[in-house]
């Protein structure tokens, strides 16, 4: 099997899908919407069974939520719903792995959009769960440190942009002015018709996440969806979580009514 010509065929469909998009909607939010669709099937069809592809918010125990999220990727054996409506849920914070934001066309609007739209999830903190007990405790390694439950990874995907340098030096310099540290940021950008943004680490390679000591890499390539998939794959396939505590997101909740004393059986 050639894995290039597939991914290509998939690109050019994907880019299909797009244009016949374009030419048939009118409303912005319609062609929004569709071009998050051609993404979410494509994710389906690639993806390894065990993660579940769905759009809507996060939550975490406190109560606090993201903003609306284009593409969730959670745990699908683990993952109570909340709420669903459509292919739209509310989902903990603590089932999901990665958030992917897709776009028709990145630009310099766009990108504050993505920032405000990471910083949303970025702020949920993943408490409800139960953590490893065993002799030998399971632990996940992403942003080059060991975590006890998965941090939730954030990509952005879009179809064209301006010119690639010049949105990575709109990303670089929107992570300053944010004073962000490299574990809150957008880990890696891919634009469909011109290459992927992602982190160079210290010894000379490539990953879909920064490290202490990385640095943003550009690279132009016309087989961007390979790539990008490529360099998620390192991750999505080692996906783990530990069991869900769902009885923290009930929070001091009494099941007995005000004044009224349980009945005896």
């Amino acid at each position: 099997m050639d894995l290039v010509q597939v991914f290509d065929s998939v690109a050019d469909r994907m880019r299909s899908d797009l244009d016949a998009a374009r030419a048939a909607l009118v409303h912005p939010g319609l062609k929004g919407g569709s071009f998050e669709d051609s993404f979410r099937t494509f994710l389906r069809g690639y993806l390894p069974a065990a993660l579940d592809i769905s759009s809507g918010i996060l939550v975490d125990a406190s109560g606090s939520q993201s903003r609306q999220l284009d593409v969730i990727i959670s745990d699908a054996a683990k993952t109570p719903i909340f709420y669903a409506s459509g292919s739209a849920r509310v989902i903990p914070v603590e089932c999901a792995y990665m958030v992917i934001e897709v776009k028709a066309r990145l630009d310099s609007k766009d990108v504050d959009g993505c920032f405000e739209n990471m910083l949303s999830v970025r702020r949920l903190v993943k408490s409800a769960y139960l953590p490893e007990s065993d002799v030998i405790v399971r632990s996940v390694r992403a942003y080059g440190a060991q975590h006890p439950i998965w941090p939730v990874n954030y990509f952005v995907f879009a179809y064209d942009s301006p010119r690639l340098i010049a949105v990575a030096e709109l990303i670089r310099r929107r992570t300053l002015a944010d004073d962000l540290p490299f574990t809150s940021r957008l880990d890696t950008i891919c634009v469909l018709n011109r290459g992927v943004i992602s982190n160079q680490l210290a010894d000379g390679s490539i990953s879909a996440l920064p490290e202490p000591g990385s640095s943003w890499q550009v690279c132009r390539t016309s087989k961007s969806l390979l790539l990008f998939y490529a360099l998620l794959s390192n991750y999505f396939n080692q996906a783990w979580l530990p069991n869900f505590r769902f009885k923290d997101y009930l929070g001091n909740l009494e099941f007995t009514d005000s004044g009224e004393a349980s009945e005896p059986a």
